[in-house]
């Protein structure tokens, strides 16, 4: 089977953070969008799409739990009508993303740990953590062959570094 027809590459969550051009009102996101105040924040629960806002000291919002800056887009226009607001000079910033993906093989940790100077092995997580350096990412992968791409914002950079690393493994002889 082609190396790279295995591997498996999906974008779990992104966050984005929304600025709009007025600042959100905590006891407005509480009284008309169900928010619950905690501390400085106000966090509101969506149901369709599943997602959690959170609404920063600044009047910001934080949406976690979707993975595409459209949905996310309209999820925060919903909320902004909720509340009376305008979208007008919305701005956004896309964070970081969480990044699942599958090597199709088992790996041997421990092999893959002592063969690259960039793999520790996490005894804690049973994962070995690779610092992806040339793609400004951390891999963690487990034994089955599965695991996560940390501190990405581009599905396609974190996608070429769970490949790169695959065929690293492959070529030392870790992937079983």
């Amino acid at each position: 089977m082609d190396e790279d027809a295995r591997i498996r590459v999906q974008i779990e969550t992104h966050t984005f953070r929304f600025i709009p051009e007025s600042p959100i009102n905590h006891a407005d996101a509480v009284r008309l969008a169900k928010g619950v105040k905690s501390g400085p924040w106000v966090v509101i629960s969506h149901k369709e799409p599943r997602a959690t806002f959170v609404i920063d000291e600044s009047g910001s919002v934080l949406i976690h739990g979707i993975s595409r800056l459209e949905v996310a887009r309209l999820v925060m226009q919903e909320l902004l009508l909720s509340l009376g607001m305008s979208e007008d000079g919305l701005r956004v910033e896309s964070g970081e993303m969480l990044v699942s993906f599958s090597l199709g093989r088992a790996v041997l940790l421990d092999l893959a740990a002592s063969r690259f100077a960039d793999i520790s092995n996490d005894k804690r997580v049973g994962c070995i953590r690779i610092d992806a350096k040339r793609h400004n990412a951390k891999l963690l992968v487990f034994n089955n062959g599965h695991g996560v791409v940390l501190g990405q914002k581009s599905k396609r950079v974190a996608e070429m570094a769970v490949r790169y690393w695959s065929s690293q493994l492959d070529e030392e002889g870790a992937l079983a």
